[in-house]
């Protein structure tokens, strides 16, 4: 086991927070303008004398750049070089329709204007052959129009280059004088289905202007914390890719696109580390923060997939499996056109933020909880960062009259209208693939996950929620447990899996080596290397696979079962010969660093007694109720307690509705349980 990061730190879009190696943590308001003053001014904050004369600070961190520059549509100019005669691919994108019966439809993301394509004489064919070579003056030529037309960036998408890259590197050695980024499709998804593979590349190209400007900043701010912190070296900083592994800041910049789903990554590492068990394997998780909620399904694992869909934009790079809507505790709460109440997606973020920030904001599901009284001004924060709670009745109290409710049902109207979107969200992952929700544990974590889980767990058919320890924290605390990561693939389009499984050291040893020269500036030895192979795989005459272990003993039933589990059937007792039936589309291997210690846990000095600090009334479907509330490291473990109650502490707040009980595991994992319904008699 490696020696962790010394810190891990979380920029989201309302707070930043930062969890040190010796278990403390902080929260600071995130700064969208200048994100990387927030994460120097916290790493300064957080570290003491100890670390002076040190050789080495290592510090990770998850951003959610990429993911809001995509969001927001706040991409570079990007012009797109492509093969002649192909220059409206991305405009024409699939034939799939997401809104059937629209009768508008709107393209999925807006593609480049065409005066922003060049296209450029040069052709594969589709098993990689040269019919028409790379003409480089045409190439020059195209690229320098359309930097003068405005290209901040270049993507430079071949045909078929995923079979042979050599045009497309042979282009972007040409280009590389331009003084423009340059991203290259074959590099960064090396495999079938254009559409997919050139806009992974120009969405990567679209954010490389805008990643290098912040890793650029962040490195010139580096030596200065070296000096205010006397270090002896510059401190090392990676940033966390969405496939769960550590990415250099070099790297990051190269191939932001890989940092999509960089913050929620963390998070899923998190709750695994944080809440799994020798009896508990199956989770959902609920990362809920200040603009979102993210949630995973995971059953055993990280779950990693290697497509995923970002605000219409299909990519093709390896991420966790993590669906997001737009539901937080920023959320903003309306009356929307039909005169209906709508919450979200739109958010509050950190400024002005709830209008319980007192800097003027709209009502919000924190401003409704605060009414409610499911949250403790006194507590937020351990209290550091004051409330105005005068100014949620205000909000609420006004969008109420809008609405013609009383403030109080208007206030749990915010909360269900957001707790529907965040179970169509968790239903999706689950019940939509062939998973019973009823068979997993509630993982809830981020500054508001604790907030909801217990409702969502109910309206569900669940009956545990686990809230780990700093969950308000647990997604940088998981950043501190990422691995060294590195992934390549090669498709294998038209073989067998019989034929793959004969040649299946062959075939990977290209990969292999690919992997060990990407990580040769790692601090990763040889020895040290877990790698791990994969295969897509389809039954004959279907369009689409599925991702399964490749370990050569069990790979078909292990297909068959994920088949039977995501579509409700097999082929396996088809006529014909199994193994012939059944291809491979690709093979990916995955190599991973070792698995760094875990930060520890400084449990604060535990005040005297568990009993409640105070009660409060809470309303719970309707009525007030007296509601104890609990300071969580007062809390003995072992000893049930029963719900309604809130239980606070610095990150998060739990709350506990009156038909669940509580206790603290040993791990120091908060778990809620629900009680089973009396039976009427009859």
């Amino acid at each position: 086991m490696a020696v962790g990061p010394d810190f891990g730190v979380d920029a989201g879009g309302t707070f930043t927070d930062f969890v040190g190696a010796d278990g403390r943590g902080l929260k600071l308001p995130s700064n969208a303008l200048e994100p990387a003053t927030v994460l120097t001014e916290g790493i300064a904050a957080l570290a003491d004398a100890r670390f002076s004369g040190a050789s080495q600070l290592e510090i990770v961190h998850g951003t959610t750049i990429a993911t809001n520059a995509i969001l927001t549509g706040q991409l570079a100019r990007v012009g797109l070089l492509i093969t002649a005669g192909f220059r409206d691919l991305l405009q024409l994108g699939r034939q799939a329709r997401p809104e059937l019966y629209d009768l508008n439809p709107q393209p999925p993301f807006a593609p480049p204007p065409r005066r922003l394509i060049e296209e450029v004489p040069e052709r594969l064919d589709a098993q990689g052959k040269v019919v028409l070579p790379l003409d480089e003056e045409a190439l020059l030529h195209s690229a320098t129009k359309l930097k003068s037309r405005g290209a901040e960036a270049l993507a430079i998408c071949f045909l078929h280059s995923w079979r042979n890259a050599k045009h497309e590197k042979r282009a972007g050695v040409i280009l590389s004088g331009l003084g423009l980024p340059v991203s290259i499709s074959a590099a960064i998804a090396p495999e079938f289905r254009e559409f997919e593979r050139f806009s992974t590349a120009y969405t990567n190209a679209s954010l490389m202007p805008l990643l290098g400007r912040y890793v650029a900043e962040l490195k010139s701010r580096l030596p200065p914390l070296q000096k205010q912190l006397g270090l002896t070296a510059v401190p090392r900083v990676s940033i966390l890719a969405s496939d769960a592994g550590r990415s250099s800041l070099d790297e990051a910049a190269q191939l932001p696109v890989k940092l999509v789903l960089s913050g929620p990554a963390g998070g899923v590492i998190g709750a695994w580390r944080g809440a799994a068990t020798k009896t508990r394997r199956k989770l959902m998780t609920l990362d809920l923060g200040g603009t979102s909620a993210d949630v995973a399904l995971l059953d055993g694992g990280e779950p990693i997939v290697h497509r995923c869909l970002i605000a219409g934009r299909p990519l093709m790079v390896p991420v966790v499996d993590v669906h997001t809507v737009g539901a937080g505790g920023g959320s903003i709460a309306r009356k929307d056109r039909g005169g209906a109440l709508a919450v979200g997606p739109a958010s509050a973020g950190a400024d002005p933020g709830p209008a319980a920030y007192g800097r003027g904001g709209p009502a919000t599901v924190t401003d409704a909880h605060l009414v409610l009284g499911r949250m403790l001004p006194g507590h937020f924060l351990g209290g550091d960062f004051e409330l105005d709670v005068d100014a949620s009745w205000r909000s609420i109290e006004q969008l109420s009259v809008s609405l013609n409710l009383e403030p109080l049902v208007c206030a749990e109207g915010v909360l269900q209208v957001a707790e529907v979107t965040m179970e169509r969200a968790l239903r999706r992952i689950s019940l939509e693939r062939g998973h019973d929700p009823r068979q997993f544990s509630l993982v809830a974590f981020g500054g508001a996950g604790a907030l909801h889980a217990a409702a969502l767990a109910r309206g569900l058919g669940m009956t545990e929620v686990v809230v780990p320890r700093d969950a308000g924290m647990l997604s940088a605390r998981g950043m501190m447990q990422a691995r060294v990561r590195r992934e390549s693939s090669r498709s294998m389009l038209g073989k067998t899996l019989s034929s793959v499984e004969k040649n299946r050291d062959r075939l990977i040893a290209p990969l292999r080596r690919d992997l060990d020269r990407a990580l040769a500036h790692e601090d990763v030895a040889k020895t040290d290397r877990e790698y791990e192979v994969f295969a897509d795989l389809r039954y004959r005459g279907q369009s689409h696979e599925i991702t399964v272990p490749f370990r050569g003993v069990g790979t078909k039933k292990k297909f068959a079962a994920a088949h039977r589990q995501l579509f409700g059937f097999d082929q396996s007792d088809i006529s014909s010969s199994e193994s012939d039936f059944i291809e491979c589309v690709a093979l990916r291997l995955r190599v991973s660093g070792p698995q760094p210690k875990s930060p520890r846990y400084r449990r604060p000095p535990t005040p005297k007694g568990d009993k409640a600090l105070q009660t409060t009334m809470c309303v719970f479907d309707g009525k007030r109720q007296r509601t104890s509330v609990f300071d969580r490291l007062a809390l003995r473990s072992g000893k049930n307690y029963a719900g309604p109650a809130i239980v606070v502490e610095y990150s998060a707040t739990t709350v506990v509705p009156p038909d669940f009980d509580f206790h603290l595991e040993a791990s120091q994992a908060l778990v809620l349980t629900r009680r089973p319904k009396k039976r009427r008699r009859s």
